[in-house]
This record gives structure tokens, C-alpha cells and sequence, in this order.
């Protein structure tokens, strides 16, 4: 068996990422039947963890996970390149946002790829979602972990899509819309409380003696 070659600097992975963009830049116009200009420029981000990509149309810039690319390897990842290098060329092309539309999805097609939102990446580790119970139906609901933090800090409110219920905050009884409304405006007032005492003392504090 023949052993491949494998980049090691970060560099390395800067001039592949950037061979293929070109590759899949050129297919896009061959597909689209026009020059669309400059390929797209490439960062390669240490920031992504969850996302493999994410395309900027308007900036013609593409972001990639350094963190996946590494993992995953040049051939499991091409597909996510082209995959951003469509949603740029489509966006040009029809001077619109096509997203995922059927645009874009014909565009991947013609590439000879799967026109696949998302992709499944063994080095991507999500974290899991919560699940509770609706109030009003029983029926189980989830959350992801961002919605679930900012429920727990009463920073967001989310209701069940089935029959429409308010979901309560954990420790909170339910059907309290009341409860939470009233929760957050005794923290307010005790807020406005604790700022007067500071204003006063700092205003008697500046009188002249």
C-alpha cells in the first residue's frame, strides 16, 4: 500500500485550500457558462468549530474550519470547499442570496456533487440538545445549547409549536408567563434600588463640607 502525503505546516494547508478553490472556482464558471472575475480569497479559521464553512459572497471571501480541514483531510473536506465556492459563484452569478434554493442545489448538481446542506464530520463534537416537556400538549420539545442558555438566563422566552404553550424556566411553575414577568421586574426594581443608593451617596460624598 502506497502512503499519501500529509501536510504539516499551516501553510501547506493555506496553498491546498487555495488550489482547490481555484479548481471548483473554474468548474462553477464552466457550469454557469460566464467569467465570474477573481476566485474568491481564503481564510482558514482556528474559530470554527461547528461549522466547516462559511461563505461571504459579498466580500468573495470563504472561511474553512482549520480544525476539520486537518482532521477530516483534503478528501473528505473538497466537497465542503465546493460547497462554499457554489454559494459564492451562485450569489455572483444571479446577484442575489440563493442560500440553499433550488439555484444553488442545481449549481451543486452540475458540479456532480450532492446538494447537501450540512455535512457530517466525525471531528465536529456538538453539544447535545435538552429536551422538556410542553406543559400544554406533554409532547417532548428541544433545545439546542444556545437557545437553552439563553432560556435559563432569561434572556429569551420560547413557546411549543404545537399548541403554542409558553415554555417555563426551569424551577419556575408552569404557565407563568405571570410569574416570569414578575420575576424580571422585581430584578429591575431592585436594580433601580441599588443605583439610587450609589447616586445619593455620590452626590452627598461631592457636597462641600
Amino acid at each position: 500500500m502506497v502512503g499519501r502525503a500529509v501536510p504539516i505546516l499551516r501553510a501547506d494547508w493555506e496553498r491546498l485550500a487555495n488550489e482547490r478553490v481555484g479548481h471548483w472556482w473554474r468548474a462553477c464558471e464552466a457550469a454557469l457558462g460566464k467569467p465570474l472575475g477573481p476566485p474568491p480569497t481564503v481564510e482558514l479559521s482556528t474559530r470554527l468549530r461547528t461549522t466547516a464553512g462559511l461563505a461571504i459572497p459579498a466580500r468573495r471571501h470563504i472561511k474553512l474550519s482549520f480544525h476539520m480541514f486537518r482532521h477530516e483531510g483534503l478528501d473528505r473536506f473538497d466537497s465542503t470547499i465546493a460547497h462554499e465556492v457554489a454559494h459564492v459563484a451562485c450569489d455572483l452569478h444571479h446577484r442575489r442570496s440563493c442560500h440553499h434554493d433550488h439555484r444553488w442545489q442545481r449549481l451543486m448538481r452540475a458540479l456532480g456533487l450532492p446538494a447537501e446542506r450540512c455535512h457530517d464530520y466525525s471531528s465536529v463534537q456538538r453539544k447535545p440538545r435538552t429536551t422538556m416537556n410542553c406543559p400544554g400538549c406533554q409532547r417532548p420539545v428541544q433545545l439546542g445549547p444556545v437557545q437553552w442558555k439563553r432560556f435559563t438566563l432569561a434572556q429569551a422566552r420560547f413557546r411549543c409549536t404545537a399548541c403554542n404553550t409558553e415554555l417555563p424556566r426551569p424551577g419556575m411553575a408552569p404557565g407563568g408567563a405571570g410569574s416570569v414577568q414578575a420575576a424580571e421586574l422585581g430584578a429591575l426594581h431592585a436594580a433601580t434600588q441599588r443605583a439610587l443608593q450609589l447616586w445619593n451617596a455620590w452626590v452627598d460624598r461631592a457636597r462641600p463640607q
